[in-house]
């Protein structure tokens, strides 16, 4: 069974390049079928099977021979391995396949465009919330404390970052975090509740610092550069979801 969940997660990473990709661009996401980026020629059926064919034509257009960027590649590994490690730990309950997909889309999609796609998000948080009241999301409170459990954890989440973002403009003199990252945190609060908010901060602020010095000292990035931080609130909740059970600054993270 794991390998089908597997494959299916591979199936919605290829879907998961196509939403990147035209979402923040306003394009249709059913039409036009895929092409090449370079050629602009339509890829074939057997061209588009996942990690398979990128694999077999060697990273290159069937017909230009032009380089396809390995991100393809990657994004669809990372949707199959994050299917597999979500039914691994919760079995096929979709609230978390949803979550975790959602997550890895809105994440790159902030890596190419430094926004948090409201279209994504905001219906998110309002899904979250209505999952809340379904056994089972916030193990073994009953259904109307797990709905108050999402409630303050949307709630913790936007404030906890408005203030950040309040504070960090006051010290460093600019903008230091977006509205939408805000509202990413809103939606990771609906779907984790709020005792997940705070391990979800503190390892995307350790993971955003470490990787942003990392890239300093490479001289890839500058100390002026902006850095997008919905990756790293994504990686953060991706830790959150997974190590359910840690004590974490006193707070159990059932």
């Amino acid at each position: 069974m794991g390998l089908i969940i597997f494959i299916f997660g591979l199936i919605f990473g290829s879907f998961a390049n196509v939403v990147i990709l035209r979402l923040p661009k306003g394009k249709s996401l059913v039409a036009p079928g895929s092409s090449c980026p370079t050629c602009g020629k339509s890829i074939r059926f057997y061209d588009n099977i996942p990690l398979v064919s990128y694999l077999l034509l060697r990273g290159k257009c069937r017909f230009c021979k032009k380089k396809i960027s390995a991100r393809y590649f990657l994004i669809e590994l990372l949707s199959g391995i994050l299917f597999f490690l979500v039914y691994k730990k919760f079995g096929l309950d979709a609230r978390f396949f949803i979550f975790a997909y959602s997550l890895l889309i809105v994440g790159f999609i902030d890596i190419d465009t430094f926004l948090i796609s409201d279209v994504i998000v905001l219906p998110m948080v309002v899904l979250g919330l209505i999952f809340s009241f379904f056994p089972g999301m916030h193990h073994g409170l009953s259904t109307s404390g797990s709905f108050l459990y999402s409630l303050w954890g949307v709630i913790l989440g936007g404030g906890l970052l408005i203030l950040l973002s309040f504070f960090g403009k006051l010290v460093f003199k600019k903008e230091a975090m977006g509205g939408g990252d805000v509202k990413l945190l809103a939606m990771i609060g609906a779907f984790l509740g709020w005792k997940s908010i705070f391990l979800t901060l503190f390892f995307a602020s350790l993971l955003g610092t470490l990787i942003s010095l990392s890239l300093i000292a490479c001289k890839k990035k500058t100390i002026e550069d902006y850095v997008p931080f919905g990756p790293y609130l994504g990686l953060g909740a991706f830790i959150s979801l997974f190590y359910k059970g840690m004590t974490f600054m006193g707070f159990f993270i059932n």
